[in-house]
């Protein structure tokens, strides 16, 4: 699962990149095929309303909405469980390896 939400926050990277260089659509296409299309749906109705798909998780507390999050979401992130969103936001949440 760790795979996938780092392809997905890899994706978001990509997209919300202001300069386009070469490579990036072949790039693009090549995360977005390793994303479960559930997954995938739910970030870009997110991206189709301007917001960001995927938040960072930092000190149990999303950076997208900047309130806290309940400590079974971040231990099933520290785990690598199954992908966890915002109960605020909606965004996926990204737990980075320092944390």
């Amino acid at each position: 699962m760790n795979e996938i939400m780092l392809n997905l926050f890899e994706l978001q990277a990509l997209e919300f990149e202001e300069t386009f260089q070469p490579g990036f659509a072949e790039r693009i296409e090549h995360l977005r095929s390793r994303i479960p299309k559930p997954i995938l749906s739910h970030y870009d109705r997110l991206g189709d309303r301007g917001k960001k798909g995927v938040a960072v998780l930092r000190h149990q507390v999303c950076t997208g909405c900047h309130l806290s999050v309940p400590l079974n979401a971040v231990l099933d992130l520290k785990r690598g469980k199954e992908p966890r969103v915002c109960d605020n936001c909606r965004r996926y949440l990204y737990l980075l390896e320092d944390d």
